[in-house]
């Protein structure tokens, strides 16, 4: 029997693993109001929570490419060292 190709949709998709925490965005603040939790998806793809209590359950969720181009225009708008 032929394995079932994942979804195109990643929202479709499960997580693979558990989330890790990226924490310290805010400066020197060590809580968990600083943090995004990133997760690998099962056939590709990321999902990403926010840790704030406002943002629980939610998820945005993208493909390596999507986040990459993502991170690189922040970059280039606020620059790589930039806090806030």
């Amino acid at each position: 029997m032929k394995a079932q190709e994942p979804s195109t949709n990643l929202y479709d998709r499960s997580v693979e693993g558990d989330f890790s925490y990226l924490c310290n965005g805010n400066g020197t603040e060590e809580s968990m109001e600083s943090c995004l939790s990133l997760a690998q998806l099962n056939g590709g793809g990321y999902a990403i929570r926010d840790t704030k209590a406002e943002g629980a359950g939610r998820e945005l969720r993208g493909t390596s490419s999507e986040l990459l181009s993502f991170a690189q225009h922040v970059i280039d708008k606020v620059g790589p060292s930039a806090t806030a």
